[in-house]
């Protein structure tokens, strides 16, 4: 019997990422095809992105 994989895709991973920083860091999020941007109240803003190497 063989074992197959099921590949991770970089919208899964996103998802997964961006529901553990919204636990985490409070600020408000705009969440992006393959990536979140996080914005400070203080007038920061970030972005996170995944990408498959």
């Amino acid at each position: 019997m063989e074992k197959t994989e099921r590949k991770i895709s970089v919208k899964d991973l996103t998802e997964e990422i961006s529901l553990l920083v919204r636990e985490e860091i409070v600020a408000t999020y705009t969440e992006e095809e393959n990536g979140l941007q996080i914005h400070f109240i203080n007038g920061q803003n970030f972005r996170l992105s995944v990408e498959e190497m």
